[in-house]
This record gives structure tokens, C-alpha cells and sequence, in this order.
């Protein structure tokens, strides 16, 4: 994820479901004004071209994120947005920025938190950043077949060295280990106090149309690349793309040129929530 070009390059899957998203709830961004955050904005471009256009005229948005070089290349590219601002933040810290807390009308995250090793801090976080009444629109990853792939090369011998366990179990979502992740969210929500006004959880599924379109996604969005040796980190890469291939469906495409190469299907479940901060409550940090 530290690789903005490849991110952004690699990223029609994340881009066409958000955009699914927004449009269904359409109506209820409309009467989003007031100051708004986008968690996890990236490199800012479902900030601005998707959720900005469809908030109340009145609205200002603030896009954020925990890396300073998302942060800094969404400032300059959006840089004469007067409505569209960006920051650097942490969802999962314990203590948030006390100029922040209660500061928000509406909260709104597309494929952000199923990064978050602390889910239940990251909601509670977004709780927090609310004012009362205030609403949130989330949408994230709950399963793909793909994290399991990630922890069997994960512990390969050759790429262990440079991969702590603890590191590798902490980008393995929580509700991708839950059975009823739709539950066990709800859950979740009742204890932090949001009302739950939508909860779903969904089957989705993307073609990328060569191995090669899906090597690329694999490369911009694995958090260890970074971290292996020049000298091993070809053979990390095919590694990692043989263990996700063999967990999808792959069907001949044949190229206009009339060459052969393969499809491959993804299936994966999203889970999406909108929610409203009860009246009344007001944010504090513990």
C-alpha cells in the first residue's frame, strides 16, 4: 500500500465498489452538509470523484489517512479543491487528536477498516469524531479467500525472516475469521452505542482479465513487499500469485491477437453499515 502510482493503477476493483455503494445511498449523502471525514482516503481520488460531487453543495470534506505519502500526494493533486481538505490520521489510535473528537456531521470509509487490526477501536474512534446525530456510511472487506493464501506463504521458510508472525496475523481482517460477520459487526456496533440504520454483508465478485492485472493488485496492496530482499523478492511476488490463483476460478480469454491467456474470477464478501450517533452523547477519549 505504500506504492501510490501502483495503488491507484491497481484499484478498479475498490473504485467500482465504492461507487455501488454511493450510488445506493445517494439520497442519504445528499443531505450530508456540514463537515464531513473520509477515513482511509488513499491517494483522495473516491474522495473527490466520487463522495465530494454527492454531498449537500454546502458540505465540506476532509479526506484522511495513515500515511503521510497518501495524504501529501492527494494535497497536491487536489489542491485547488476550496471544499476538499486532507490530513494524516490514525483510525486505530488510542487517543485521537482532542481537536478532532465531535468535530464530524458525517463519517463515511470505503475499503479502509478491514485493515484495522483493532476493528472494535477503529469504530469506536469513528464514534468519537461524530457529533451527536451525526452519521456514518462504512464499507469494507469481511472475506477473501486471498488472506489465507497470504498466511500459508506468510510462513514459508524462505520469507518467515523478514515476515513477524504477529505482523502477518495483524493484516488478516477480523471478520474474515468470523462465521456470521454480519453478527458479529452488529455486535460490535450495539456495544460501541451506534443505532444501526443499515447492515449488510455481500457476495461481490471482480475479473481481472489476466494474471498479470492481478499480480499488479497483489503488489500494490501487500503490506510486506517492502520488506523482502531485492534477491528474493521476485520469487516472493510469483509466490504469492500462485497461492491466490489456485484459490479462484481461472477460464481461457483469449487476446485480440488471438493468443490465450486466463481470466480470473474473484469472490469476496463486503460488509456495509450506515449508522447514526444517538442524540445527546457526547465524545470523550477513555
Amino acid at each position: 500500500m505504500f506504492m501510490i502510482d501502483e495503488y491507484v493503477n491497481a484499484s478498479k476493483c475498490q473504485y467500482r465498489d465504492a461507487l455501488d455503494v454511493i450510488e445506493e445511498f445517494e439520497k442519504e449523502m445528499l443531505e450530508m452538509n456540514g463537515k464531513c471525514i473520509d477515513i482511509g482516503c488513499g491517494p483522495g481520488d473516491v474522495t473527490k470523484r466520487l463522495i465530494l460531487p454527492k454531498l449537500s453543495p454546502e458540505a465540506e470534506l476532509v479526506g484522511a489517512d495513515i500515511l503521510k505519502s497518501m495524504v501529501d500526494h492527494a494535497r497536491q493533486k487536489y489542491r485547488d479543491e476550496k471544499r476538499l481538505s486532507f490530513f494524516q490520521l490514525d483510525i486505530e489510535a488510542v487517543d485521537l487528536p482532542n481537536d478532532q473528537l465531535g468535530q464530524y456531521t458525517n463519517a463515511l470509509s470505503f475499503y479502509c477498516l478491514h485493515w484495522c487490526h483493532n476493528t472494535w477501536r477503529a469504530f469506536d474512534n469513528i464514534y468519537k469524531l461524530l457529533r451527536p446525530g451525526g452519521k456514518a456510511l462504512i464499507m469494507f472487506l469481511a472475506w477473501n479467500d486471498g488472506f489465507d493464501a497470504y498466511t500459508k506463504v506468510y510462513e514459508n521458510p524462505r520469507f518467515k525472516p523478514y515476515i513477524p508472525p504477529e505482523d502477518a496475523d495483524r493484516f488478516v481482517p477480523f471478520f474474515h475469521r468470523c462465521k456470521d460477520s454480519r453478527a458479529a459487526l452488529r455486535k460490535m456496533l450495539d456495544a460501541i452505542g451506534f443505532e444501526i440504520l443499515h447492515c449488510s454483508r455481500r457476495e461481490k465478485s471482480f475479473v481481472y482479465q489476466n494474471v498479470q492485472i492481478l499480480k499488479s493488485h497483489i503488489i500494490a496492496v501487500n503490506p510486506f513487499i517492502s520488506r523482502i530482499p531485492d534477491h528474493l523478492k521476485e520469487e516472493f511476488e510469483d509466490v504469492i500469485v500462485h497461492e491466490i490463483t489456485s484459490r479462484k476460478i481461472s477460464f481461457p480469454n483469449k487476446k485480440a491477437n488471438g493468443q490465450q491467456e486466463y481470466s480470473i474470477l474473484d469472490r469476496y464478501h463486503i460488509l456495509v453499515a450506515y449508522l447514526r450517533k444517538p442524540e445527546g452523547r457526547v465524545s470523550e477519549q477513555d
